[in-house]
């Protein structure tokens, strides 16, 4: 088997559609669970519990509940680096379908909590538990297990088509929770969409397409060899054990070389609109300006899945890699010129829709279909702690001085481009079409 797709791009299947669209509500979920939402839910919050959290004063309550809700993220993006490791072991012990049940029922509890609590202790508690739940099982480890288990071939643009979840998030989380207006109404809202996707879970989410009558990437092959090939992948991965993985030169390069990049798009997305409000361009235009890269990001989404999939992963990251240079310096050098302001928001949107798929697809490049599962449970951490260090960053720095905080970013995406250029991308097996040669000797 060789390692090329033989059914037609986005010929995925009914059950392969089916993974695919649980994956985007996954991503979703994440967005809002973890990142979009500090957008609205401080203000929105603070001044609810003002009497409360403040005595009664809505403006130092708002700006209490903002200092507490941006320190506290930026701790659970740190014990999120304990997240990944526990929830990485799990699934790789207990399968997509358990974690998928288990995060969805956890972050309903949690945002039912994060409602009605009147303790400000409690409420800062259930920020980080639903960036440690949310923001790993429902973001790192169940979408990206599903699309490299389903799609070994075609997961770069089964990803591009997954992870439009997360610009879909940032477009309408907010509008939807600004029409419903009361902040535990909201999230009340949101805890009921975790208990119906979790349950749904149940009868939806699929470990594997052998276990429904499918094969892999929906390919014409025989369903008892695709049974067998399962087998044979599964043994490999077995191999990948904790030493072999620390062990690949491509674990390190991956980790830091993406990590790198991901740091820049956690740096550009959180300060787009002070960026472009200190350039001159009026704060509710740059508003629009945001959203209007969240609609770019989910056509991005697309495009980078597909240069994935016609260029490979590898060249497709070094292309992102270069893209985000060019964004970097327009974001650099921006004026309140509306061409100007449109092309750093072009360049910033396709960003938005690329590193969620390009990195679960460069993984399982370089490590197998359920080597994924083994390999990400070292190379999730090290992704966490490089895309937290992005705030620190702007916060030594200065949010008045977003520029120096982009050279940094500048300078670390340089340097993360030339570590996916030294990616080695392996041999493939040619019955299996998994990598060969990873797993040491046996």
């Amino acid at each position: 088997m060789d390692n090329k797709p033989k059914t037609g791009a986005n010929n995925f299947g009914k059950w392969g559609w089916a993974m695919i669209l649980y994956c985007v509500i996954s991503y979703y979920l994440a967005a809002a669970l973890a990142t979009d939402t500090l957008n609205w839910y401080p203000a929105a919050f603070g001044a609810l519990r003002a009497a409360d959290w403040a005595g009664g004063d809505v403006d130092a309550s708002i700006a209490l509940v903002s200092g507490l809700a941006n320190t506290v993220t930026g701790i659970s993006g740190w014990l999120g680096i304990i997240a990944a490791i526990i929830f990485s072991v799990m699934a790789a012990k207990k399968g997509s379908k358990f974690m998928a049940v288990l995060g969805n029922f956890l972050c309903g509890i949690f945002c039912l909590i994060f409602a009605f609590t009147h303790s400000l202790p409690l409420f800062c508690a259930m920020i980080i538990c639903n960036s440690f739940v949310g923001g790993n099982i429902q973001l790192n480890v169940v979408p990206n297990n599903i699309m490299n288990i389903w799609f070994p071939k075609k997961k770069g643009l089964a990803l591009g088509w997954a992870t439009m979840g997360l610009p879909i998030c940032t477009a309408t989380i907010i509008l939807i929770f600004s029409a419903i207006g009361n902040p535990t109404s909201a999230y009340v809202f949101l805890a009921i969409f975790c208990f119906v996707v979790g349950f749904l879970s149940i009868f939806w989410v699929k470990n594997t397409p052998e276990e429904v009558g499918a094969t892999p990437d929906n390919e014409p092959i025989d369903l008892e060899l695709a049974k067998q090939m399962k087998e044979r992948q599964e043994a490999e991965a077995k191999k990948l054990t904790t030493k072999v993985i620390l062990g690949n030169k491509n674990t390190w390069l991956i980790g830091f070389g993406l990590g790198f990049l991901w740091l820049t798009t956690i740096g550009l997305v959180s300060n787009f609109i002070p960026r472009l409000s200190m350039a001159g361009v009026d704060p509710q235009l740059a508003i629009v300006m945001l959203t209007a890269a969240a609609l770019i990001g989910i056509v991005g989404s697309y495009i980078w899945g597909l240069i994935d999939l016609k260029l490979g992963t590898k060249q497709a990251c070094i292309i992102y890699g270069v893209w985000y240079l060019v964004a970097l310096l327009l974001m650099i050098f921006l004026t309140n010129s509306m061409p100007m302001v449109w092309l750093a928001t072009i360049f910033v949107g396709f960003g938005i829709g690329g590193i969620g798929n390009l990195i679960p697809s460069l993984i399982g490049t370089c490590f197998g279909r359920f080597g994924f599962i083994q390999a990400n449970r070292v190379i999730a951490p090290v992704h966490t702690a490089i895309r937290s260090c992005a705030l620190v960053i702007i916060g030594l720095v200065g949010v008045t001085a977003l520029s120096k905080a982009y050279w940094i970013f500048f300078i670390l995406s340089v340097v993360g481009t030339i570590l996916i250029i030294l990616v080695k991308r392996p041999e493939y097996d040619p019955e299996t079409g998994d990598p060969i040669g990873i797993y040491g000797k046996e």
